[in-house]
């Protein structure tokens, strides 16, 4: 059984790092919406899509090795926790998974208030493209009304289309 609480401790300690990872990109994601470099920001999403398609493997492999623990102890599957689990084992795994918990939940905070402040600057500089396309599209344009028999167009005029994508 010793076997199985040292495999989902070595997972969880990956997790953890993956996520610190992701965590070390979200704040130079951060400085990089400031800087407005779109080619580091695509550089950087798609470090960080290598890096949740990794957890999300680890996921499923935590998610096996829970369930394995949880039958032995006869859990079933919507009762298997962390919590729940460190009441199964022994006190030094037990502190090592309160230990893991407690910097998983501070990576998390982490990550959701850096999140946030990643999606403010983002609507941000989406508000800033906007205006300039509308900035653009008003320059390019004629007046509609002109006097009678003559065209209020000119053939210089461009179509934009006004949707966001």
């Amino acid at each position: 059984m010793k076997q199985h609480w040292e495999i989902l401790i070595a997972i969880l300690d990956e997790m953890l790092a993956l996520y610190r990872a992701i965590l070390t990109l979200s704040q130079e994601k951060r400085t990089i919406l400031v800087a407005a470099d779109g080619q580091k920001l695509e550089q950087i999403t798609k470090q960080e899509e290598l890096l949740i398609l990794q957890a999300g493997k680890l996921e499923n492999q935590r998610g096996k090795a829970i369930s394995e623990i949880g039958a032995f102890f006869g859990l079933a599957p919507a009762e298997i926790n962390i919590s729940k689990l460190k009441e199964f084992a022994d006190n030094d795994i037990a502190k090592r998974l309160e230990e893991l918990a407690e910097r998983f939940d501070k990576v998390f905070a982490e990550l959701e208030s850096i999140n946030e402040i990643n999606t403010k600057l983002i609507k941000q500089a989406l508000v800033f493209v906007n205006y300039n396309i509308n900035m653009l599209a008003q320059s390019t344009t004629s007046p509609t009304y002109a006097p009678e028999g003559k065209s209020g167009q000119t053939g210089n005029s461009r179509n934009w289309v006004d949707r966001k994508v």
